[in-house]
């Protein structure tokens, strides 16, 4: 029996990205909201938090003050959301896990919130393969470096959409390699640390204590 992935999948539909999804950018952040101010602190998620296909978790993320609370708290992001690069240099993806749920996305920050004829692993499968990501990148624009990209122009992109099972299996299977990638990564920098520890001992010995 083939495993549910390698079986062929059944035709897709075409459909525009905002009409099966919520495509917005995050809050902006300005200076006078980064100051420190009595009252409630938020953490916030930017394009650095964006990293290989996840996004930081809450307890490491930086936190801002904001004046009107209620209204930041309208950009906290929900697990399975997709988020993308709005403003920067390089295009980067990541999908949204508990561990991160209830962060606000900054306004560099492009959010796609799946609807329920969608899944978010499907829609982060699509938008981040080699094969979107050029339509992805033709719709950026900037005179510099800094390029930009419009929730209104994301939103209007096609995509072939399939059937809402398949999705599912694809958002398991996506959700799963996401989990096994951060646990070989946390596994790696324990045994990097362990090690690093150990030739310091045998290097420098008893002048690590003084």
């Amino acid at each position: 029996m083939k495993p549910a992935l390698v079986q062929p999948l059944r035709p897709s539909t075409p459909v525009r990205l905002g009409d099966i999804a919520e495509v917005f950018a995050g809050i902006g952040v300005s200076r006078e909201d980064t100051l420190e101010r009595p009252g409630e602190k938020l953490p916030v998620i930017g394009v650095r938090d964006l990293q290989d296909g996840g996004v930081t978790m809450l307890a490491a993320l930086e936190t801002v003050g904001f004046r009107d609370v209620s209204r930041a708290k309208t950009y906290a992001v929900r697990p399975h959301d997709v988020l993308l690069t709005g403003r920067g240099t390089l295009l980067k993806f990541g999908l949204v896990g508990e561990e991160t749920a209830g962060a606000i996305a900054s306004g560099n920050v492009i959010v796609v919130r799946h609807g329920p004829r969608a899944t978010g692993g499907a829609l982060f499968a699509i938008l981040s393969s080699e094969v979107f990501r050029p339509k992805i990148e033709v719709l950026r624009r900037g005179a510099t470096t800094l390029l930009s990209l419009s929730p209104k122009d994301l939103a209007k992109l096609e995509i072939d959409l399939p059937p809402l099972d398949e999705q599912q299996r694809i958002a398991a299977f996506i959700g799963d390699a996401q989990t096994a990638y951060r646990t070989a990564i946390e596994a790696a920098e324990i045994r990097r640390t362990l090690a690093r520890r150990l030739v310091d001992a045998r290097l420098f010995g008893d002048q690590q204590k003084k």
